[in-house]
């Protein structure tokens, strides 16, 4: 499968051109079932929706599920939570009935179970596995995605819908959806930036043997609606490479 990859001078341009998709796919749909991610990126996509979507995507039928969330409070400065709350559930005031957080405060392996059983009970089904929406994804410049990691790339096989990771480095426990939940989504979009992510980026994209310890390699939905929303940063060696290629080949 071919992903459709958009790439963009600026992060003001790419978030507004995923914001453009997620108008376009949410006012299609009665109810629009929607997984977000955590970090630092997230945080541009969510302040251009509060601010200039607000009034083009009625909110009050889009269903928010987390991706991945810390094993910490939701009021903790690491929680995905926290971060989405204040960004965009409370300045788009949406409600609470439309809002199923991952609990990171409780005990992983239970919330993990909890979340699953929340997330059949809610998504709908196709094939008797729940189906998204849309899932938004980042990729850190280890290859992950999710709360997948490659020193556990084992996971990526898991039959279960939710996991339970640990960070390599800090030992931090996460709760994440896995790889069999993610590639079910009706489209699946990627938001990278920053030049720390080219390598990985272009290694994926360009289907390197070394793509295969990133867990970010097996996305690979089967509705085969894939995006990968870039900068310049994130895109640069894989531009670069694809250039020389076509030249190569001419």
């Amino acid at each position: 499968m071919t992903p459709n990859i958009q790439i963009y001078d600026t992060s003001g341009e790419l978030v507004e051109a995923l914001s453009r998709q997620i108008a376009s796919l949410a006012n299609q749909k009665d109810t629009f079932y929607l997984a977000v991610s955590g970090g630092k990126t997230p945080v541009y996509l969510f302040d251009h929706l509060a601010t200039h979507y607000k009034d083009s995507i009625n909110w009050q039928k889009v269903k928010i599920f987390w991706v991945d969330e810390r094993c910490v409070a939701p009021t903790h400065e690491e929680s995905n939570f926290l971060l989405a709350q204040k960004h965009l559930l409370e300045p788009l005031a949406i409600p609470e009935s439309n809002i199923f957080r991952m609990h990171g405060e409780l005990d992983a392996y239970n919330e993990a179970i909890r979340y699953e059983r929340t997330i059949r009970e809610v998504v709908p089904s196709v094939n008797q596995v729940p189906q998204f929406d849309l899932v938004l994804l980042g990729m850190g410049s280890d290859g992950h995605t999710a709360s997948l990691f490659p020193d556990r790339i084992d996971l990526i096989d898991s039959d279960n819908l939710c996991t339970i990771a640990k960070h390599p480095q800090s030992g931090q426990l996460r709760v994440s959806f896995t790889m069999k939940l993610i590639n079910h989504a009706s489209h699946v979009a990627f938001l990278v930036t920053g030049a720390d992510k080219a390598t990985k980026v272009e290694e994926i994209l360009g289907e390197k043997p070394e793509a295969d310890m990133y867990p970010a390699a097996y996305v690979n939905p089967q509705s085969g609606n894939l995006y990968w929303y870039l900068d310049k940063a994130a895109a640069d060696d894989w531009e670069k490479k694809n250039i020389l290629a076509k030249a190569t080949r001419a």
